[in-house]
């Protein structure tokens, strides 16, 4: 019996001198995955869902690097941060390492007063008139070219009319805008005898905006 101890203790001895014979590995830690493995991004998330204010919070495992966009720049593998978008907005946080890299999104979607200005009602914001000639003299007919620029402030559509200063009054036309923006139009007035007046364009709807008028002297020889 006391042989066969001895002996055990030898052949301990002997593995423990011979280098190499024993190898013992380091646990893989989040930041050091094994070869092959992509990131796991365990959580990624905002509360609440809604309102001018959330908090993202995150867990991700196996990654040498984590970042969210939008602002936030490079984090740390577990956390939060405190947002208040003024939009509807999407982080993306985006997980790597040596050997591949994972990706998750979260969309907040911003419902609260402070953040959301009543919608702006459609109207006409300003009509200006203008003539290429306003005066002339010689033969007749003569053509005179009138010229309205319509300025709205978003998408809808309106209605106008011509209106002559001796009460003679064109048919109401319709126009569409698709946004904010200014459109022009023009009129055409054929004169064979001698003769003044004005014209100026008048907007009925969605609000009444009338031009300056345009005055216009014809003499014909």
């Amino acid at each position: 019996m006391k042989k066969l101890v001895f002996l055990s203790l030898s052949l301990l001895s002997l593995l423990i001198l011979i280098p190499g014979c024993i190898t013992v590995s380091p646990p893989a830690s989040s930041a050091n995955p094994p070869a092959g493995q992509v990131p796991v991004i365990g959580t990624f998330s905002s509360s609440p869902s809604t309102g001018g204010t959330q908090t993202l919070a995150w867990n991700v495992t196996g990654a040498s690097s984590v970042s969210i966009d939008n602002g936030i720049g490079q984090v740390d593998a577990v956390g939060s941060r405190v947002i208040s978008p003024a939009t509807v907005t999407t982080y993306t946080l985006t997980a790597t390492n040596a050997a591949s890299n994972a990706s998750s999104s979260a969309q907040i979607t911003v419902n609260n007063t402070a953040y959301s200005p009543a919608p702006v009602q459609f109207a006409v914001t300003r009509v200006t008139a203008t003539s290429a000639q306003s005066t002339y003299s010689g033969a007749c007919p003569r053509t005179f070219t009138f010229y309205a620029t319509i300025t709205a402030n978003g998408p809808g559509t309106i209605t106008y009319r011509w209106e002559r200063s001796d009460d003679n009054w064109g048919h109401i036309q319709s126009m569409t805008f698709n946004e904010a923006g200014s459109q022009t139009i023009t009129l055409n007035y054929d004169l064979s005898e001698t003769a003044s007046g004005s014209y100026k364009i008048n907007v009925l709807t969605p609000n009444n905006i009338t031009s300056p008028p345009i005055n216009y002297t014809v003499n014909c020889l």
